[in-house]
């Protein structure tokens, strides 16, 4: 159970963080000068890394769990 509560709390941040930094690159993207490029194309491979990062933690959870991490 405490688990699952801990796993909630890290997919509610993850959530947040993701949807933050897409309304960051967007915003930066409307920009458009170079400077704002360069930014939201960093932004860009963080939000990469984050995901990458969050799906690892949601395999081994659902390992921890009993259940199936190929849910690809």
């Amino acid at each position: 159970m405490r688990n699952k509560l801990a796993f909630s709390e890290i997919t509610e941040k993850h959530n947040k963080r993701k949807h933050e930094l897409i309304e960051e690159i967007e915003k930066l993207r409307d920009i458009g000068d170079n400077e704002s490029s360069d930014r939201a194309d960093f932004l860009r491979g963080q939000l990469l890394t984050e995901n990458k990062q969050f799906k690892h933690i949601s395999a081994v959870f659902l390992e921890s769990e009993g259940g199936s991490a190929d849910s690809d």
